[in-house]
């Protein structure tokens, strides 16, 4: 049984299935894709067990396939081929890739009923998002997710639904994002789910081919999410909750405001921080009338910066240390031409807001949140 393919398509669907692929698995299955054709129809899956994938693209043939071969072997080889048609062919699992520069080479597989099967979400709830809603909300709230698997709902992100609006939080206890849009939903009750950033940012790296409008179908389990658009389904076990009410670690007296350019204070923070401590990476803002003094001095190489940027800025004089990693992550990640920082002590979290262009307010419900490292006197 053989089909026909273009390489092109082909090397797209298993560029979108190999990043589920485990690095490392006690199960030698799950170190491959399976492969499915049937009327006109190839389909390529890829699981780790708590995240399963299937991405599906048009073929010619004569007859329905199952088959399942090493991943990174299957999908290395077809990477390397020149564009143009490629012949697959199975016999006894048993896998040959043909193409016309005369290229042909055989991988022998496995049984493809030993593949797990595709999880099923019960107790559902579904409904439509845009591929740009999602995207941005991933983008703004997957960076302060904690590496830390000690705490394994920080490991995720925090995604709460109700009828008019949905969001993402994610914490790291270092700093926070959270970002919510406010779109009518079929959606009856509020519902929180935990969700795995491995399969969210899988599913932005998908969703960059298509236009901001097209919408991905959500289906949201029990244990379970799905995504779906055309041609693609992906499937995520939930994360075991609760989540902690992050709500407590945002600051609600915030007396000392400043309005900042952001592209003008991330390169200053970015130029400073070149001799920060490699390990606290710690940067110094003092802010005084109309200006911000960033400041780093690191005593172990002997080396000291600053920069002083321009700021709306008329409290007292305030002074507070950040990772320069951290602060300057967040504002990468905010596209608004300035920014409104919130804070009150040197002890305090500082809050950071994104701010409209041609109105000194906040443009969104974004809302970042960065906790101060202590510095000392003379920095």
């Amino acid at each position: 049984m053989s089909i026909s393919i273009q390489k092109k398509d082909l090397n797209d669907l298993l560029q979108k299935a190999f990043p589920i692929i485990p690095a490392k698995s006690s199960l030698q299955i799950l170190s491959n894709f399976k492969l499915t054709y049937t009327g006109f129809h190839l389909e390529i899956s890829a699981t780790d067990l708590d995240h399963s994938l299937k991405v599906a693209g048009t073929a010619t043939g004569d007859g329905p396939f199952d088959v399942t071969v090493n991943a990174r072997k299957a999908f290395e080889i077809v990477r390397e081929l020149p564009d143009g048609n490629i012949i697959l062919d199975v016999d006894e699992n048993v896998l040959s890739i043909n193409c016309e520069s005369g290229f042909s080479c055989k991988i022998a597989g496995a049984d493809s009923r030993d593949f797990p099967g595709f999880p099923e979400v019960s107790t559902s709830n579904e409904f439509e998002i845009s591929t740009q809603s999602l995207k941005e909300m991933i983008v703004k709230s997957s960076f302060a997710v904690a590496k830390d698997e000690s705490r394994a709902c920080l490991c995720g992100i925090l995604w709460e639904i109700n009828s008019h609006k949905t969001g993402m939080v994610a914490t790291d206890g270092h700093r926070l994002g959270s970002t919510f849009v406010n779109i009518p939903l079929q959606i009856q009750d509020t519902i929180k789910g935990i969700v795995s950033p491995k399969s969210l940012i899988n599913l932005i790296k998908i969703a960059d081919g298509k236009t901001p409008d097209e919408k991905v179908k959500v289906n949201i389990g029990e244990k379970y999410v799905t995504f779906s658009t055309p041609g693609m389904v992906m499937c995520s076990k939930l994360i075991d909750g609760p989540y902690p009410d992050y709500t407590k670690v945002i600051p609600r007296v915030n007396p000392k405001t400043a309005i900042i350019e952001r592209v003008m204070l991330q390169n200053a923070v970015r130029r400073v921080s070149v001799l920060s401590n490699q390990k606290t990476h710690l940067v110094k803002f003092t802010f005084s009338k109309e200006n911000l003094e960033i400041v780093v001095l690191n005593k172990d190489i002997g080396g000291e910066a600053r920069e002083v940027v321009p700021v709306e800025y008329n409290e007292d004089t305030h002074a507070i240390g950040f990772n320069g990693q951290y602060m300057s992550e967040i504002l990468d990640i905010i596209k608004a031409p300035k920014i409104r920082m919130e804070m009150n002590t040197q002890i305090s979290a500082c809050l950071i807001f994104p701010v409209d262009e041609k109105e000194e307010n906040i443009s969104s419900e974004d809302l970042f949140l960065i906790m101060p490292l202590r510095i000392m006197d003379e920095g």
